[in-house]
């Protein structure tokens, strides 16, 4: 059966796998670690992964490789601009290996490649107008718009996660202060719990207190909590949904989308998050918008991004001049949707780490301007 490659490239890890051009993934992916001292061995070690990718599911035939990498990417030059978590600013990736593996190779932006899979093989299937929010380490994003991914004029759309949700708000990695990022990412989560620690009603045998000493509370560490019904965890988790609903009202109220896809780590809270997410999204956001788009968890998981890649390889493969997103892909040699060129969200859906900033407590309108 021919297949193409999908390769979901990160900062902790680099997973590749076969993928079908409907988007099904034929087999368990190969996973190592990703080399992240320097360039040159990063480098070394996806060729190496790729290389033994390629001999593992030889009898999948892959006729290409797509590759979904975090930060801005231009995916014409096959180039990343720069990522937040790996050594690479500048840097050409679809070429060099192209040439080392004599196949098509196409670069893509995480994010987008995790809205294309959930497009079309997940939750969004069928949609035209679909926005697509990573909830991590960082808060990514990516932007379907009119049936296709749009990277705007520098590959850098769609950092949703930078849009400004209050003003002279904390101070964000970007440089900017009071981005989305910061009120609605796992260390934000980690924040808010944290706020809660010695209080005997939000946290009952010191749980919270006792993982923030051992350097354990985490996103990951919360959410896990809030699903046991830890009061104080349940409590961090709305004061996010908070923020999150007004970026949610903000991209509802631009955008006029169908469907607003939440993933990453976060994301996975499901409907513990969402439920009180929507409810600030109608509170804020304008009719008709509000009451038209959908807002659910993603589907396809942590394997979103390298099934996004692998149906951009699919892309390259039918045809050099990519067919608009929106249903399902058709069987090789047919026409098909795709990336509108092939496309670059960041996927900064790393695991959660424990926030850095001084824990606040309140929702929007409780939690004060950073000074300056």
């Amino acid at each position: 059966m021919p297949s193409v490659l999908g390769a979901d490239v990160g900062g902790t890890k680099i997973a590749v796998g076969p993928v079908d051009p409907f988007g099904t993934q034929l087999a368990p992916p190969i996973v190592d670690p990703s080399r992240t001292e320097d360039t040159e061995s990063f480098l070394t070690g996806l060729e190496t992964t790729l290389r033994r990718a390629m001999a593992q599911f030889a009898d999948y035939a892959p006729r290409a490789v797509g590759l979904a990498c975090a930060g801005t990417v231009d995916s014409d030059r096959g180039v990343v601009v720069t990522s937040p978590n790996l050594p690479l600013r500048e840097v050409s990736l679809a070429a060099p290996l192209r040439e080392t593996f004599g196949i098509p190779v196409i670069l893509e932006n995480d994010a987008n490649a995790a809205l294309l899979g959930e497009s079309v093989a997940g939750v969004a299937q069928g949609l035209r107008h679909v926005i697509m929010l990573t909830l991590g380490t960082g808060v990514g994003g990516a932007l379907l718009l009119d049936g296709r991914l749009y990277r705007g004029v520098g590959g850098a759309a769609g950092e949703l996660g930078h849009t400004v949700v209050q003003m002279g708000g904390l101070p964000c990695r970007c440089g900017m202060k009071g981005c989305l990022e910061m009120y609605a990412s796992g260390p934000a989560l980690a924040r808010y719990a944290g706020a809660r620690v010695r209080d005997p009603e939000r946290d009952p045998g010191d749980v919270l207190l006792h993982l923030r000493e051992q350097g354990m509370l985490s996103g990951g560490a919360v959410a896990r909590l809030a699903r046991e019904g830890h009061r104080g965890a349940i409590e961090a988790v709305q004061q996010l949904a908070e923020w999150l609903g007004i970026g949610l009202a903000n991209l509802t109220n631009t955008f006029n989308p169908e469907m607003i896809v939440v993933g990453g780590g976060v994301g996975e809270l499901g409907e513990l998050l969402l439920h009180y997410a929507r409810k600030h999204l109608l509170k804020n956001a304008m009719a008709p918008g509000k009451d038209q788009v959908r807002v659910t968890a993603a589907e396809l998981g942590n394997k979103a991004g390298l099934v996004g890649a692998g149906l951009a390889a699919w892309d390259l493969v039918r045809s050099p001049s990519a067919a608009p997103v929106g249903g399902k892909a058709a069987a090789p040699g047919a026409p098909a949707p795709g990336p509108a060129t092939c496309a670059p969200a960041a996927d900064k859906t790393a695991a959660d780490e424990p926030g850095l900033e001084e824990p606040a407590s309140g929702g929007p309108g409780f939690e004060k301007p950073a000074a300056g």
